[in-house]
């Protein structure tokens, strides 16, 4: 389906709006330069873990999830400080959006169509990013996988795209920073754009996106026939 045929941009939310990375940031005096290394395994056993209760019918909210990532990482580089886990698990829901976030939302706020969060989070977590970095008011839903009772990749989570709109699959748009998520979204039929800030080798050829972006600048140049 052409990008003139989109009715809907939906965006992943942690890696593709929000910078966990900058979040870890807030406890750099305690961590040092430990601190990427933190944010890279917690934000890997998230995914791990989300997906590994998903495929054993464990009910775990995602925000117990990152939870217990955050415990696994820090046991990791052996720093069990309470403090400084209450500390990380508060910056998680005040991830700092990337550069390039704000710019494009403005540059696409004129065109044809809904803009949407599409994510694993919590509806709670989901809410506190988009308010805290100043996004609420510009995204027309902020769509949970929980209410899917399915995470992404799992076709069910995209599909709330489709049902909260009432649009065919591939008049989504959807973006996100994560091969997998890509990968999930083109199968379950949405127009899928990579965004490859890192400027990573393909993956998932069975499952290519419609477009690969290094940043979401690169976004509204696909949309012109969207223009009001």
């Amino acid at each position: 389906m052409p990008f003139s045929d989109i009715r809907v941009m939906a965006f992943a939310g942690t890696g593709t709006l929000f910078d966990m990375a900058g979040a870890v940031g807030v406890a750099a005096d305690a961590l040092g330069d430990r601190a990427p290394t933190l944010g890279a395994l917690w934000q890997a056993k998230v995914f791990e873990y989300a997906t590994l209760s998903s495929q054993i019918g464990r009910e775990a909210d995602a925000w117990s999830i990152t939870g217990e990532a955050l415990d696994h990482a820090l046991a990791t580089l052996k720093v069990p400080d309470p403090l400084l886990r209450a500390r990380l698990m508060q910056a998680a829901l005040q991830a700092p959006l990337y550069p390039d976030v704000a710019p494009a939302l403005a540059a696409l706020a004129p065109l044809r169509c809904k803009l949407a969060l599409l994510t694993n989070a919590s509806p709670t977590m989901a809410t506190a990013l988009c308010k805290s970095g100043a996004i609420y008011g510009q995204l027309d839903a902020l769509l949970s996988a929980d209410a899917a009772g399915a995470r992404k990749p799992m076709a069910a989570a995209y599909a709330l795209v489709t049902e909260r709109f009432a649009v065919p699959a591939g008049s989504v748009l959807f973006v996100s920073a994560h091969a997998w998520d890509v990968a999930g979204a083109a199968r379950a039929g949405l127009t899928a754009v990579w965004l490859n800030r890192s400027g990573a080798p393909p993956e998932y050829f069975w499952a290519q996106p419609q477009a690969t972006i290094a940043s979401l600048g690169d976004l509204a140049p696909l949309l012109p026939a969207l223009a009001a």
